[in-house]
């Protein structure tokens, strides 16, 4: 299997981890583990991406009304539950890589180019610390914008 995304039905990655002088297989200094496999879902991953694209100022929420119409047909992993952490969220896994498409609606008043940069920072980020996955890309459609809630 190539480092690549696969453009398959597959619901689960998994991450082989084998240490080597005291670091992990994802370069942690000190860290020590058994031989074996890591299994990680594929919706884990789109949920990671999903809460991390939220907690940048600007987004106000996650739709997935209009993803396969923005990204088209990715065949890889996507949900449009409301009440899940990765509405709005496909993703796509390869071994050690992935693919995220968010569709996002934007506060009025915030700076589309500044949100979806912080988008990608935090999502690229999330995905490497909580993961050890490359976010290879992560492709932003802004569906709709809205105003900010008053409280």
């Amino acid at each position: 299997m190539s480092d690549t995304p696969a453009n398959n039905q597959g619901t689960t990655t998994t991450i082989v981890a084998v240490t080597r002088g005291g670091q992990g297989s994802q370069g942690t200094q000190g860290t020590q583990s058994a031989p074996g496999e890591t299994t990680i879902a594929d919706g884990v991953v789109a949920s990671i991406a999903g809460l991390a694209a939220r907690e940048v100022a600007g987004v106000s929420d996650m739709t997935s009304a209009g993803l396969s119409q923005a990204f088209g047909n990715l065949g890889g992993f996507f949900t449009g539950n409301p009440d899940q952490p990765n509405k709005g969220v496909a993703v796509e896994i390869g071994e050690t890589e992935c693919i995220v498409d968010l569709n996002i609606i934007v506060e009025y008043g915030a700076s589309v180019p500044q949100v979806a940069d912080t988008i990608r920072r935090n999502v690229i980020e999330r995905i490497k610390t909580l993961t050890g996955l490359d976010a290879r890309e992560v492709n932003i459609n802004v569906a709709d914008i809205i105003l900010p809630s008053s409280s």
